[in-house]
């Protein structure tokens, strides 16, 4: 291997004040001129998603991405721009499920993994990258899906009403 180049980078707020998510980050380039960058991100400590991306003259290859959550693997996500297709493959077995969003011009948006009809974790989605969202983002998510505020449980419709627009500070 003719050129081989190692970036480690550590982020303390890779997408906001609030993530407590991490990254490192590995290129490598090979013989052929590729290049390889690895991105893992943790929240936490625990890794959440891992990002392998490999380019041949600045244009992009093969793209994956992988869900984590609780240590255990939730499923992945494949671009390969040779083929100009995409595949998602899910763990079976595992207590949790993978879900994406998708755009009006059918481009992704979003992923989100859940357990017990809750949000556990969520990552956005710019061109094609994926990124750990804030975790207020993921609480007002799940503030959204009814049943609690801030961790709390409501008893009615009116109630969390109330309280979700007292929260967020909407008229």
């Amino acid at each position: 291997m003719k050129a081989f180049i190692v970036l480690i980078l550590s982020c303390a707020s890779v997408v906001g004040a609030d993530t407590g998510v991490r990254v490192i980050t590995t290129v490598r380039t090979n013989e052929s001129g590729s290049i390889s960058t690895k991105d893992i991100f943790t929240r936490d400590g625990q890794t959440n998603l891992v990002r392998s991306t490999s380019t041949k003259e600045g244009v992009v290859q093969i793209r994956f991405h992988r869900f984590y959550h609780g240590g255990s693997l939730v499923g992945n996500y494949y671009y390969f721009a040779t083929q100009d297709s995409s595949a998602f493959i899910t763990e079976a077995g595992i207590p949790y499920s993978l879900s994406f969003e998708f755009g009006p011009s059918n481009q992704l948006a979003s992923a989100v993994i859940n357990k017990d009809r809750m949000i556990v974790d969520a990552f956005s989605c710019t061109n094609g990258l994926f990124y750990p969202a804030e975790v207020s983002r993921i609480q007002q998510a799940n503030d959204l899906l009814g049943g609690t505020i801030g961790g709390e449980p409501v008893r009615d419709d009116q109630e969390w009403a109330k309280r979700y627009k007292e929260k967020y500070k909407i008229p």
